[in-house]
């Protein structure tokens, strides 16, 4: 099995790049349904590998572990990202 250093998608920009306008929020929201749609790739991943060791199509078990565990990660950091993000609109509402 290769273990990837990093399976999450890059939340991060370019230092080199320059985004002026409306494509910074445009790259911002892209960057949010790409990150949610990993996510939902990673926890359907995990649920069709939970159903095939059930059904015995899949007697690897190490491999349904460790793709569960991807799965919970990924959705755990989506869940942390949101509740900042939530924090952070809760901050800016508070300073009007």
């Amino acid at each position: 099995m290769r273990i990837d250093p990093s399976d999450f998608t890059r939340l991060g920009t370019n230092p080199g790049e320059k985004n002026v306008g409306r494509g910074s929020s445009t790259d911002f929201v892209d960057t949010l349904k790409e990150a949610l749609a990993a996510t939902n790739e990673k926890l359907k991943e995990s649920d069709r590998a939970a159903v095939d060791l059930v059904q015995g199509k899949s007697a690897n078990i190490h491999e349904t572990m460790i793709t569960m565990q991807k799965a919970d990660i990924t959705l755990r950091l989506l869940i942390s990202a949101t509740n900042k993000l939530v924090d952070g609109y809760k901050q800016l509402m508070q300073l009007r």
